[in-house]
């Protein structure tokens, strides 16, 4: 009888294995085909963890970094590789149509190929700031449209050229860190001022000051 059962088991466990072999294997957990599995790759070639207030080419300020922290933050993150400030100057000052491709100024992850955490883009749109006005920020709700930035800089060349018309910049915002609306404001003026101080916008845009788009929280607020 115990011999009986042990044979019962036997070929339970080889059935196992024939159902099993055509799928992973029988016996070992690598890839039937022998081929090495993907592994993922850093966001950037050795950048590594960086402290919030280093991230972003220097944009966050202390009370930035501070408000990313909290209340459950993470104290460093990952920068993910974008163009630089002139490679990303150079390529709008290129680009002919009146509505482009967005480029990525700052992209920040949790991790290596991990959970966006903040990301910054800018764009030509056909669109003008309202009321003359050379710049204009506008509050956004929710972390995928966190606040965007309208900049006149008529740059007088590509598909702009000889239309009559103004061009202007958007500076957008995805936020996973919930920071402050006047935290949005911050970043994208300091982003676009750094754009616009490497193109030829033929009047210089007058930037507002953060504190009187988007005021300061109240403290415990944001």
């Amino acid at each position: 009888m115990l011999r009986n059962f042990r044979l019962t088991l036997g070929r339970l466990a080889a059935l196992a294995c024939t159902s099993v072999i055509a799928v992973t294997g029988c016996g070992g957990g690598d890839d039937a085909s022998g081929s090495p599995k993907p592994t993922a790759a850093k966001p950037t070639a050795g950048a590594g963890l960086v402290p919030v207030a280093q991230a972003c080419g220097g944009l966050f300020d202390e009370a930035i970094a501070k408000e990313a922290r909290e209340p459950n933050g993470p104290s460093k993150v990952y920068p993910a590789k974008t163009k630089s400030t002139d490679e990303v100057a150079k390529a709008l000052d290129q680009e002919s149509a009146r509505r482009s491709t967005p480029e990525d100024l700052c992209t920040l992850t949790d991790k290596a190929d991990g959970k966006e955490l903040l990301a910054i883009t800018v764009a030509w749109t056909p669109h003008s700031p309202p009321s003359g006005r050379s710049v204009h920020y506008t509050t956004t709700v929710g972390p995928e449209d966190a606040g965007r930035l309208l900049v006149a800089c008529d740059v007088g060349s590509g598909g702009a050229e000889g239309s009559g018309e103004d061009r202007s910049l958007e500076f957008a915002m995805r936020d996973y860190f919930t920071v402050s609306d006047h935290s949005h404001a911050k970043l994208l003026i300091a982003s676009a001022k750094q754009i616009t101080s490497k193109l030829d916008c033929r009047e210089a845009p007058e930037y507002p000051d953060p504190k009187v788009v988007a005021p300061p929280p109240k403290r415990g607020l944001r």
